[in-house]
């Protein structure tokens, strides 16, 4: 089965594919927006994402998580998706405060690189066209998408932002 969704939210997506294992369907890759699922006995596996900071880092990171009996199913850039055998313990990459704090510190990074890069094409999405005198609607409605794109990434580095500040209130 393939399903399409846009979550911009790694917990809600972690919750998701955890939902969608334990009504029998099995996470096993990720290609832009695409899940790709295959039927599996319910609650039989527990998924976790991971951002690596470096892509370099990911032979290190299989290798350590295959050492875990953690299975390294995809990667999309600096996303990895990893699951394990449901063994009624839970299933945590990062269990104490400050790695959490850091993990969603490098997300937070990375909305903060695509909201930048979302207002420079906007800028010239609006400029360019604005300098030759020859707007269409075409622009108009790239404008539009943009303008869509940054406001979402927007809401997720928000809520980013809130989990930091959550996890550091527990430090104090």
């Amino acid at each position: 089965m393939v399903k399409f969704k846009l979550l911009l939210d790694k917990d809600d997506e972690v919750k998701w594919l955890n939902e969608m294992a334990n009504n029998g369907y099995a996470f096993k890759k990720f290609r832009l927006g695409f899940y790709f699922f295959e039927e599996c006995e319910p609650s039989q596996y527990i998924y976790y994402i991971d951002l690596l900071s470096k892509v370099s880092q990911f032979g290190e990171f299989k290798t350590f998580m295959n050492e875990a009996d953690v299975e390294v199913l995809s990667r999309w850039y600096k996303w990895v998706y990893v699951r394990k055998v449901n063994d009624s313990k839970g299933f945590e990459l990062y269990s104490d405060v400050e790695s959490k704090i850091e993990h969603y510190s490098r997300i937070l990074k990375l909305f903060r690189f695509a909201f930048i890069l979302e207002l420079v094409c906007l800028f010239v999405e609006i400029y360019i066209p604005y300098i030759e005198r020859d707007m269409r609607f075409i622009n108009l409605v790239f404008i539009a998408i943009i303008l869509f794109c940054a406001i979402c990434i927007f809401g997720g580095y928000s809520k980013t932002v809130e989990k930091i500040k959550f996890y550091k209130q527990q430090t104090q």
